[in-house]
């Protein structure tokens, strides 16, 4: 595919045409707490209604939206065995789902074709990737999807998190000590190569090493999140806190809830003691 984030842009406006792609609106705003910036997604409440529909139809439907895919969302193939469709009931806009083409379990440990394929789709655009490994990790599917949304995700904004993820030393597993929740992160010293295969080698490099530091076991669910900046790898231990879920963008800051009554909740209990009680 050339030029994916413009093949993605083409299709996406084609399904949103069609009714294909059946996005949630919602409206953001700006937490900070004790000098950790969040991002805090709201459905809005004018049409709450029809988001909620949607996002409760993303997260029960039980038969495998992959195979096989809805033609309208499909935006190409990637070797060695992923296709590229578009997040049918998107947040952000420009959602893109990286899916096996054949069933493959999401509890299943990435493996180098999955990064192969990561790779390419990273080296066509720069984007947020991440992974949402087991129900308790917030996997709405079983079939295994990786999930990229272009960078920026706000317009002119970096993700929430993005400057203390910047500012620890390169190269070695760690922890960011700003972040209290349960994690480890490598930051690149600088970008991983453009090439696929070795970019390839660096990403699931990475991974492997991020899971060797948090000793994670082969079937504990976890959240994987990267650019080309950072690796951050979360072991999970439940799905919800205070009947909020969070999946792989709670941990780059990003959190979404369904009303303001939930947001007023989290702002009163503490954002991170929310992700801190998940892991």
């Amino acid at each position: 595919m050339a030029d994916l984030l413009e093949q993605i842009k083409q299709v996406s406006a084609r399904a949103l045409a069609s009714g294909a792609l059946q996005s949630i609106p919602t409206h953001t705003e700006r937490v900070d707490e004790q000098g950790v910036s969040f991002l805090l997604r709201v459905l809005d409440s004018l049409k709450r209604k029809q988001a909620q529909s949607r996002l409760d139809q993303a997260g029960r439907r039980k038969v495998d939206p992959f195979l096989p895919y809805e033609e309208a969302l499909y935006v190409g193939e990637v070797a060695p065995r992923h296709r590229c469709l578009l997040n049918k009931f998107n947040v952000v806009d420009n959602h893109l789902l990286l899916v096996t083409r054949e069933f493959e379990s999401q509890t299943d440990l990435l493996n180098a074709g999955d990064f192969e394929a990561l790779a390419y789709c990273m080296s066509q655009m720069q984007a947020l990737a991440f992974f949402n490994g087991g129900e308790t990790a917030g996997a709405s599917q079983p079939h295994k999807h990786l999930q990229l949304i272009p960078l920026p995700m706000e317009p002119f904004n970096p993700l929430p998190f993005s400057q203390l993820l910047s500012a620890i030393p390169a190269d070695a597993p760690q922890r960011c000590t700003a972040l209290s929740f349960r994690h480890g992160l490598i930051r690149f010293s600088s970008s991983p190569p453009k090439e696929t295969k070795k970019k390839c080698k660096v990403l699931e490099g990475a991974y492997l090493a991020l899971r060797t530091y948090l000793d994670l076991g082969e079937d504990e669910p976890y959240n994987l999140l990267g650019t080309d900046e950072w690796m951050m790898l979360v072991p999970r231990s439940n799905e919800k806190c205070q009947g909020i879920s969070f999946n792989a963008l709670a941990f780059c800051g990003a959190i979404l809830v369904r009303d303001t009554k939930q947001a007023a909740l989290l702002k009163k209990e503490g954002l991170m003691q929310a992700l801190i009680a998940v892991t």
